[in-house]
Formats: structure tokens, sequence, C-alpha cells
């Protein structure tokens, strides 16, 4: 979770007087996505983010309606780096610690220049509580992918199911076809000519039924 200190650094400093520091304090790499913005677009975005029960969702449709491209890095272990923005200027971070979670969190909050942003290390709760949903997040995402690919070797057999009823006897004997509008042609597997269930039997003899191979 991101938790924060407001105007942690005096104003007069001037190093810091465009700056955001990001401190990771925890035992694993954060990668963070900052969007830096100003102007009309700090009121829409304050306005999502603290409303409740959106989880920065909103106010991350707002950043990329907006075209707001995000500076993305990673901060090792223990480390700090520094977002640079306009005097006065405000970002939106979003993060997730590798190794830790699978994606970006829902987490999306605000921040002025002159904060100290920190990123402690979860309690062992909260680590179990995301190895855990990891776990059933990856159940789902495997059962999505066998269902979507059954669903592709359906469709292809759909497909090809659709072709041979689409063929047409090779018989000259159309007259004695069986249904021809909705019944699968079958290949000869020795002339791969395609005939229907009444000629697709090899019967050279031409007695009732079949048809006289080619080779």
């Amino acid at each position: 979770m991101i938790s924060s200190i407001p105007n942690f650094f005096c104003c007069i400093t001037n190093p810091c007087r465009n700056k955001v520091e990001l401190k990771n304090e925890s035992n694993y790499v954060v990668k963070y996505e900052a969007y830096i913005y100003r102007g009309a677009t700090i009121s829409k975005i304050d306005a999502a983010i603290g409303a409740g029960g959106f989880n920065g969702k909103t106010a991350l449709e707002i950043i990329q309606s907006e075209k707001i491209q995000p500076e993305v890095r990673c901060i090792p272990k223990n480390s700090s780096v520094h977002v640079t923005c306009s005097y006065g200027g405000k970002i939106a971070i979003r993060y997730f610690m590798v190794g830790l979670h699978l994606d970006y969190t829902d987490e999306l909050a605000n921040f002025e220049v002159l904060d100290l942003v920190t990123f402690p290390q979860p309690d062992q709760d909260d680590i179990n509580s995301v190895i855990f949903n990891n776990k059933e997040i990856k159940k789902v995402k495997k059962r999505e992918e066998r269902e979507r690919k059954a669903k592709e070797e359906q469709e292809e057999q759909e497909k090809i199911e659709r072709k041979a009823i689409e063929k047409k006897c090779s018989s000259l004997s159309k007259g004695m076809c069986s249904d021809m509008s909705n019944t699968p042609k079958k290949q000869c597997p020795r002339c791969d000519d395609w005939y229907c269930n009444h000629h697709h039997a090899i019967n050279s003899k031409g007695v009732w039924g079949g048809h006289i191979c080619k080779t």
C-alpha cells in the first residue's frame, strides 16, 4: 500500500522544489507508473480518485483519455527515486511489487511536489492474501485459456464441416445422391474426390452405390 508524508521537504530547498521522492522500503523491487499532469485535468482526476469505490479505475480512464504518458521505472529494494514535475505540479502513481503482485494494483493515488511517497513492506498476512489471490487468478486464467482453446477447436471443426457440406458430390449420378444440401461430403482416400454418403464407398464393379475410383 502507498503511504506519504505531505510537504515533507522544505519548499525553499531548491533541489526538491519540483520533485516528488518515491522511497521503496519493501523487500521487493517496485515498478511504478507516474502520470504527471496539470491544468484542468487535475480537478477531474482529483474528483475521480477522491470518489470512494472506484479503486482508481475511473481516474486511470481519465488519464488515458487525456493521453497523459507515464514515467515508468523500477525502484530497487530499500532505494529511492525522484519524479520531476513542474512547480506546484501533481502526479498520480500506481505500482506493483515484482515477485508479489501479478500486475498493477487497483490503487491509484495523487501526490504533490515536496511529498515523500513510501512503499512499505507488506505484513505477512497481506503477503499471504496476495499469494492466495494470485493462485486463484491463475486458476481462472487457465480455465479461461482452456475454454478459449476448446471454443477455437469447435469453431475450426464447424468450419471444416461447413466446407464439407458445401462440397459437391463428384458422382455423375446426381439423382442417386443422398441429402445434398446439409450432409457433409467425404473425400475418397484414393482419388481425393468428394462424395456424398451414397457414393463415397469405392465400388469399381459399378453395382448399387459407391463410385468407380479413378486410381
